[in-house]
């Protein structure tokens, strides 16, 4: 009775005292773009907290809570943090005149799935706990399981069902695997950690690491049938973990072997010419005098503040690092979590996994752009244990998990959100499921 409960609450709480946790975060429900001193909302969606307040497209969002929203990333930062049945007050202009409206916001719904048991619970980590989600094969016990471990952007598993994530889960589950999901720092409804924007590596790796133990102790999961899934940086992490557990087995996919400030020049000149239309001569001229500042940031360790003050590097810093006096942000992330990274050593990490590794290489993947990551990390993984390493490439597979016939239209695809109209590569599921099967 208690096990019907708890599925009906859709959390299992294993080891969690629920009551103690808070609300799940808030379902705001609008899609806008910047406006003069706001968001203008384009599209209000149904049974949101939006909704509720009675707000619609043309409005334009001036604060909430009385902290204002003058751009998407202050609009996020402050919607990010309203959780179900609080309280919200939102100034916004419509028609030119200025109003406030006021309610409690709306929950976020559970995600519900045909397919599987879905399984909400929470990971202790640090000093605050992680958002997990399970996807668990309907009716079935003692389940080889995965653990999904995704690129390096600070994006919240609760949008996987609306992502290839999500249509790799589902063929997942088909054949009999159940698939752990966790919110990196401080994304989705975790709460009392640091956020991810402000976390490095480490942080990352130490996340996955707790849910690998999290997947250990799940009480219908085979634990001699135990895998990791890594895609793009999560294929840095996977071994990383991998090293430690030895689990039965581990994939990754579009993930890079080199040093960072080794593989970004490369990334670079196939990328300039793709998105940006350089010719190959201005191509290389960038190439050239990045790769100084990539040394110094990434090899010295020189801190952007002290790279901006350097006359030749100063454009490139603003433009391609992305620097600003008062933020830590670059690419997505704190400038520390790209130095870390550059410093690990993939070799070494590879080296010690002892388990067999699938490697997948997308032939359109103008992310990881290159054969060398691929074939360097068979190589390495089989010198140290021969035959553990196995090398598979899927022609027409993106960096997106996406059909794609070449790299211009691989970006096309990406831009229109072509995975999310169905457009997902059946042919990556195929070549992960039959591999798994093999090792069970």
């Amino acid at each position: 009775m208690k096990r019907i409960l708890l599925l009906l609450c859709a959390t299992i709480c294993y080891g969690v005292v629920c009551a103690q946790m808070p609300a799940r975060k808030a379902l705001m429900g609008m899609q806008g773009k910047p406006a003069s001193g706001g968001i203008a909302i384009d599209t209000v969606y149904p049974k949101a907290t939006m909704a509720a307040l009675k707000l619609r497209k043309g409005d334009i969002i001036l604060s909430i809570d009385q902290k204002p929203t003058p751009s998407l990333e202050a609009y996020g930062q402050v919607a990010g943090s309203i959780r179900g049945g609080e309280k919200i007050t939102v100034d916004y202009l419509r028609d030119g005149k200025r109003k406030t409206a006021t309610g409690k916001a709306i929950m976020r719904p559970y995600e519900t799935s045909d397919k599987a048991e879905v399984l909400y619970d929470w990971v202790p980590f640090k000093s605050g706990q992680l958002r997990s989600i399970t996807y668990k094969p309907k009716g079935k016990t003692n389940v080889p399981c995965i653990l999904l471990i995704p690129g390096y952007g600070c994006g919240s598993i609760e949008n996987y069902s609306k992502s290839y994530n999500g249509r790799l889960i589902d063929d997942w589950l088909i054949n009999g695997f159940a698939v752990v999901t966790i919110e990196k720092s401080g994304l989705g409804d975790s709460f009392g950690c640091a956020p991810c924007s402000e976390v490095d590596i480490q942080t990352d790796i130490d996340s996955f690491d707790a849910g690998y133990r999290y997947m250990e102790n799940l009480p219908f999961v085979d634990k001699n049938k135990l895998f990791i899934w890594g895609h793009s940086m999560g294929g840095t992490i996977a071994p990383e973990i991998a090293k430690k557990y030895n689990p039965r087995g581990v994939m990754v996919f579009g993930c890079v072997f080199r040093p960072w400030s080794e593989f970004l020049l490369e990334m670079h000149r196939v990328q300039k010419p793709l998105l940006e239309n350089l010719t190959l001569t201005q191509t290389e001229d960038f190439t050239r005098t990045i790769q100084k500042i990539y040394y110094e940031f990434f090899v010295l360790k020189k801190l952007p503040e002290q790279l901006v003050k350097i006359p030749e590097y100063k454009d490139l810093v603003i433009s391609e690092l992305g620097y600003k006096p008062t933020s830590n942000d670059m690419w997505g992330r704190h400038w520390k979590f790209w130095q870390q990274i550059d410093s690990l050593d993939m070799a070494r990490s590879w080296a010690a996994v002892k388990c067999p590794v699938l490697v997948i290489h997308g032939g359109t993947d103008y992310e990881q752009c290159s054969l060398v990551e691929p074939m360097m990390i068979e190589k390495t993984v089989n010198e140290a244990y021969p035959g553990h390493a196995q090398w598979i490439t899927i022609p027409d597979l993106d960096h997106f998990m996406m059909t794609s016939k070449d790299w211009p239209e691989a970006v096309k695809n990406f831009r229109d959100a072509q995975y999310a109209k169905g457009n997902y590569n059946k042919k990556l599921s195929a070549q992960t499921v039959q591999w798994l099967q093999s090792q069970r």
